[in-house]
Parts: structure tokens; sequence; C-alpha cells
């Protein structure tokens, strides 16, 4: 995968943008998604700025990727943003076989982007945390 580098500009502009039309009453798992990408684009403005950088380059991609933990690690924020280190996929049935689902953060967007559905914690539960983290992001990028 070729990763393209973004500008602090571009991400906190991102993270905003994706905030927005996440923001919804009723959220589902597209919202989610969104949601998703503005706590990615959000912790990585912050990475940014804390760092004093303005290009979040291809050596940060590879390092970081899709996992939100990871950032918040690297932010030390602490245990009160904690997301969620297992997942679990509702399983489906291929052949008479029950095929189970699992993974950490990282997959929670393809979750969502395919159209899966979290068991353990559940979608809301995940949204929630998320939220929580799009919370301490706006203080941080005032």
């Amino acid at each position: 995968m070729s990763a393209i580098p973004f500008t602090a500009r571009e991400l906190k502009r991102a993270w905003r943008e994706l905030s927005n039309v996440a923001n919804t009453e009723n959220r589902e798992n597209p919202h989610r998604l969104l949601m998703f990408y503005a706590v990615e684009c959000g912790l990585k403005a912050v990475w940014l700025k804390r760092n004093s950088r303005e290009v979040f380059d291809k050596s940060d991609i590879d390092k970081t990727g899709h996992d939100l933990r990871q950032l918040l690690r690297d932010l030390r924020v602490g245990s009160k943003l904690d997301l969620p280190s297992d997942l679990r996929l509702e399983p489906f049935t291929q052949s008479g076989v029950t095929v189970p689902r699992t993974g950490d953060i990282r997959i929670l967007h393809q979750a969502w982007r395919y159209g899966g559905k979290c068991s353990a914690p559940s979608d809301h539960d995940c949204e929630r945390q998320l939220q929580n983290v799009l919370n301490w992001i706006q203080g941080e990028l005032k």
C-alpha cells in the first residue's frame, strides 16, 4: 500500500468535516465509519501539533496505519480514552460451519465499511468510546 503524506492543516480540516457529517442524532454504521476516520485524522493532527511537525509522512503512516490505540499511546493520554483492544463481529455461516470474526481496533473501519456488526463491544459502545476521543481532540485542537 502506498502512503500519501498529509499536512496538519489538511488533517485538521478532515477531522472537522468528518466530525460534522458524522454528528447526527441516530447514528448508523456509515455515520460511525466517518466518526472512526474523524478520530484518526484528529489524532494525527494532535500528534503533529505535539511534535511541532507540519506533515504526517510515509514513515508515520507506516507506523500507525489505522491503529487508533497506537496513536493514543503515542500521545500518552492514559487509560481514560482507551479504545477496545479486542473486537468481535457477528459470525457468519459458510457451508454449514460458523465462522468467527475477531480482531483489534484496526478492523473496526472494515467492519463498518463492509456492513459488519460488532457484537462485543457493540457498535453503540464503540461509538461512545470514539465520541469520548473526539471530545478530547476538540480540546486539543482549539
